[in-house]
């Protein structure tokens, strides 16, 4: 792209997300101008171990309640003080002996001057899933993993779903307070970002409200967006008596029909929108299984991962957190591992289970009784993939200096 194309494409980038997301807006100005900051010294058992971290946090509660819901599996709050992003230091200086791992979500515009004086892994709070659709749909079902081929076409398949576009008002108000509300209240709790009904039927009257059928009972419902020769998903829900036990596969169903509805209207890309940036999450490795290209640019705002020196802790924190995080170049998937050495299986399994396209590079990361730290290029797969041989001591200057 030359120079004039790209001063052309910033202003036109722009349009398009004020135009998608301008109904976030006063949210985004708020953040801006909301100086309130809490600092939460944490300490808990990491999720999915029965090893404890201490955690400092430092923010304006932009990720709060889903960073404790990925890290932890339970926790409690030992120190605590709300103050301001102009006063927070003297609190985090206090607070952070003892602490194993210090995470900074100041969100943006403060997030980057922070970053810019190093010494934190950059996790961005928002990445971007999207499809470029083939030629056929035989070609758009090929890029699906193996996964969504074997288990979730299977089970969509067995239950009978079929997908019925519905229209009016009348319908879409149902959807919001009958599906999405119920839905995203369950789902999200305090995490959620709830679209004001006014918004959603405006957007539903220019879209399409899609209901998924097994005979002739409604199990889902979503929300798809035209703009250009893009189809964004925007919103979803499912009646209130199956948010405890949802129908097998029906929020495949949703994604496999939304998928083949914007294919069969002669669109051109398939976005899924914002998702979080932690390997682990349940979002992103959903939508991972249907093929979609990770890309950074849905948010500028990151946050801060900083590990204590010479503490094993916090490497075990690294361990059960595994992020992708933000190069100035791309995307990098970030792994750790503590006890149990990489050998030969390992690459081939994280591609297998974390693999997603628009990585640029994955990295393991090895706790090692080497003294010299040892970068290594491994063959595998359609990234770089390298792995990281370091001691203890130097494993948080690795951490945040890949």
């Amino acid at each position: 792209m030359n120079l004039s194309a790209k001063a052309l494409q910033a202003p036109l980038d722009v349009y398009r997300l004020v135009k998608l997301y301008g109904h976030f807006l006063p949210q985004a100005l708020d953040a801006v101008i909301s100086l309130p900051c809490a600092v939460r010294k944490l300490q808990g058992k990491l999720k999915g171990s029965d090893e404890t971290a201490t955690v400092l946090y430092v923010g304006r509660s932009l990720t709060y309640p889903y960073l404790l819901r990925m890290i932890f599996d339970e926790h409690s709050v030992v120190d605590a003080a709300d103050t301001n992003l102009l006063a927070y230091s003297k609190h985090l200086e206090r607070m952070l002996p003892g602490s194993d791992v210090l995470v900074m979500d100041l969100g943006w515009p403060y997030n980057g001057r922070l970053g810019r004086k190093g010494g934190y892994l950059k996790v961005p709070d928002w990445i971007n899933m999207a499809i470029e659709f083939p030629e056929t749909w035989e070609e758009v079902v090929s890029n699906f993993r193996r996964t969504a081929r074997k288990h979730d076409l299977r089970l969509i398949r067995r239950n009978g779903y079929r997908c019925e576009p519905a229209s009016g008002r009348a319908a879409i108000e149902k959807f919001y307070h009958e599906m999405y509300l119920p839905f995203v209240n369950h789902r999200h709790a305090s995490e959620s970002l709830v679209a004001a009904k006014r918004l959603v039927i405006k957007r539903t009257l220019k879209g399409h409200l899609l209901h998924i059928l097994r005979d002739d009972e409604i199990v889902a419902a979503g929300v798809i967006y035209p703009e250009d020769q893009t189809m964004f998903s925007l919103w979803m829900g499912m009646p209130e008596r199956y948010l405890e036990q949802p129908p097998e596969a029906a929020i495949s169903a949703l994604y496999y029909f939304g998928l083949q509805f914007a294919f069969d209207n002669g669109y051109k890309v398939f976005d899924f929108t914002g998702t979080r940036a932690f390997l682990k999450d349940g979002a992103f490795q959903f939508k991972r299984r249907w093929g979609p290209l990770l890309e950074d640019g849905y948010s500028p705002g990151c946050v801060l991962l900083k590990p204590g020196t010479s503490n094993r802790r916090a490497a075990l924190f690294c361990q059960q957190v595994p992020v992708i995080r933000r190069t100035g170049t791309g995307l990098e998937a970030v792994f750790v591992r503590v006890d149990e050495p990489a050998d030969e299986a390992t690459f081939p399994r994280l591609e297998k289970d974390f693999g997603c396209a628009g990585l640029e590079r994955v990295t393991v990361i090895e706790i090692s009784h080497e003294n010299e730290t040892k970068v290594m290029p491994i063959e595998e797969g359609k990234c770089q993939y390298r792995l990281v041989k370091c001691t203890l001591d130097e494993f948080a200057k690795v951490y945040v200096s890949l």
